[in-house]
């Protein structure tokens, strides 16, 4: 049996951290959580993750600095990032996709349908319940 996909899961909002991660780890993930750019940035380049949940606005480095330096960095350019937002403009969810997002949800988001966006984004590679 090959080992859950992992999760880096990044929000400055600590009950979205919660709720979020009890989510996903209850759909047998296992989640980490990173409650700044800085701490996700620093926890990728020391551990590997098969995806990253993350928040666009959050104080000092916000979620397109971090995306930004992952597409930038080779170590971490095939990496999966599903940008979330409050923000459900047309024009953010591009932006995210064009920067290399793999997908945006919106906050607040239906339980079923990010535990799906999660599966759908992962690559086939990561461990799983297949």
């Amino acid at each position: 049996m090959s080992a859950p996909p992992r999760i880096l899961l990044v929000d400055d909002d600590r009950e979205i951290l919660e709720m979020t991660s009890l989510l996903l780890a209850g759909a047998g993930y296992g989640v980490e959580t990173a409650p700044s750019g800085e701490e996700a940035l620093f926890r990728l380049h020391q551990e590997p993750f098969d995806l990253v949940l993350l928040d666009i606005n959050m104080p000092r480095m916000d979620g397109w600095e971090v995306l930004r330096l992952l597409k930038e960095d080779e170590a971490t350019r095939a990496l999966p990032v599903i940008m979330f937002s409050v923000n459900f403009e047309l024009r953010e969810k591009l932006h995210a996709l064009q920067q290399g997002a793999v997908d945006y949800i919106t906050k607040p988001f239906d339980t079923r349908v990010l535990v799906e966006r999660v599966a759908g984004a992962l690559p086939a590679t990561a461990g799983g319940n297949e």
